[in-house]
C-alpha cells in the first residue's frame, strides 16, 4: 500500500510539471473566469462587480483548454482536470484570506485582459 500511495504521489507533482508556466497561468485564468461566471449565471451576491462573461468565458475556457491539451498533448480529460483542480484551490484560498474581494478584484483585472487578448486574436482569426 505504501508503495502505491508513493506513486500516485509521484504522479501527481509529475502532472503539476505537465504545463508550462504560461499553460499553467492559463489555468489559472480559467478558474476564475469560471468561479466568476458562474456566479454570474446564479446572480449571487458581487457576481456583477465584474463584466458580464457569462457568454465569453465558456467561450473562453473552450478555446484555451483546446489550445492546452493541443500544445501539452495531454488529454482534454487531463486539462479539464487541472482546471477543476484549480477551481478547487482558488475557492479554498479565498476562504483563508483576510480581503477575498481584493484578491478576487486582483485576479479578474489579470484574467480578463487574456481573455480579451485571446477573444480579439481568435476573432480576428490569428
Amino acid at each position: 500500500m505504501k508503495i502505491f500511495l508513493i506513486f500516485a504521489l509521484l504522479l501527481l507533482d509529475d502532472a503539476a510539471q505537465m504545463f508550462t508556466e504560461a499553460q499553467s497561468r492559463d489555468i489559472g485564468c480559467l478558474a476564475v473566469v469560471s468561479i466568476i461566471s458562474e456566479e454570474q449565471r446564479r446572480n449571487a451576491p458581487g457576481a456583477y462587480d465584474y463584466p458580464d462573461i457569462r457568454e465569453a468565458g465558456p467561450r473562453w475556457a473552450s478555446a484555451v483548454s483546446d489550445r492546452i491539451a493541443r500544445e501539452s498533448g495531454q488529454s482534454m480529460e487531463f486539462v479539464r482536470k487541472a482546471i477543476w483542480d484549480a477551481v478547487e484551490k482558488e475557492q479554498a484560498g479565498v476562504r483563508d484570506i483576510a480581503n477575498p474581494k481584493k484578491y478576487v478584484d486582483q485576479r479578474m483585472t489579470t484574467c480578463l485582459a487574456l481573455m480579451r487578448a485571446d477573444l480579439e486574436r481568435a476573432s480576428a482569426g490569428q
